[in-house]
């Protein structure tokens, strides 16, 4: 049996870190091809569906009481007929519906649009006003993480989710860009926490701002079909269900509470926490809503 000189393990080993570099590289570049098309798609998409002057855009970060909005709106602008069968087609989140290839929804004016997306995105002109969510970072984290465990890896740990979640910044950045408003869009700010604790008030505000009239019986059925009970006993009407039989169907409207991201966090990520938040978004909380 011939046997293998040290200087042939070393060919090896450079064949070996030279095939895994190539492999990075050309997943990077098919990354990067896959992103330009999403763009590309979504930049159509936008064209087809336009800008109106009375557009209302929810903005939030992923999370922080999206589709509870749209529920309020939707009872707030039209005549509240409960016979769609996703809420996506009365308040589409037009940038996931362009990823999927699906034809941009005609709708009355106003229209209600879902966004996730960062300030950035939206140019000076940019027609509509918005309405942006802000929820604890961490409760975010939490239910953030365990939509993440339930829909696309069930053996993703808390730990891992929140290294990823402090080392991306995401939710500090999304923020930050929002609340600073550099471009002066029209923008009402609402308190995630304040729309479980007072939801009436929040809707008086959002008719004030909306500059729509005081219905009462739309403030009702605003109230009644933004419920939890109602949102998670028709969970159907709202999330994302996957098809693999293993996940989890029920989990999208999860619990909907306040503060459990403080009693989950330990010692050290609750401080690293607040590090990222004093350093980038305690301020423009502030300046936002007021100091507490």
């Amino acid at each position: 049996m011939k046997k293998v000189e040290k200087s042939e393990y070393n060919g090896y080993g450079v064949l070996a870190n030279l095939s895994f570099k190539i492999n990075k590289i050309l997943a990077n570049f098919a990354r990067y091809f896959f992103n330009l098309s999403n763009k590309f798609k979504f930049e159509q998409y936008k064209i087809i569906f336009g800008e109106r002057e009375d557009d209302i855009y929810i903005s939030t970060y992923p999370k922080s009481g999206t589709t509870l909005m749209q529920m309020i709106l939707y009872h707030l602008t039209t005549d509240g007929r409960m016979n769609f069968k996703h809420i996506y087609e009365v308040s589409p989140w037009i940038h996931n519906a362009s990823f999927l290839g699906q034809k941009p929804p005609d709708l009355k004016s106003p229209r209600i649009i879902k966004t996730h997306d960062n300030y950035k995105d939206f140019g000076k002109k940019t027609k509509g006003r918005f309405i942006y969510v802000y929820r604890n970072g961490m409760d975010v984290a939490i239910s953030n993480y365990n939509q993440q465990k339930n829909y696309n890896n069930s053996n993703l740990k808390l730990d891992k989710y929140l290294n990823s979640f402090f080392k991306q910044k995401k939710w500090f950045k999304h923020t930050r860009e929002w609340m600073n408003n550099k471009n002066k869009h029209s923008i009402l700010y609402i308190r995630y926490e304040d729309l479980l604790n007072n939801k009436t008030k929040e809707i008086e505000r959002i008719i004030s701002f909306l500059g729509i009239p005081m219905n009462k019986k739309a403030i009702n059925r605003a109230l009644k079909y933004s419920s939890f009970e109602f949102m998670k006993k028709n969970e159907n009407l709202f999330g994302e269900q996957p098809k693999a039989s293993e996940k989890i169907f029920n989990q999208f409207i999860r619990k909907g509470k306040i503060g459990e991201g403080k009693s989950l966090l330990t010692k050290e990520q609750k401080e690293k926490f607040m590090m990222y938040y004093k350093k980038m978004v305690k301020n423009v909380e502030e300046k936002t809503f007021g100091q507490n």
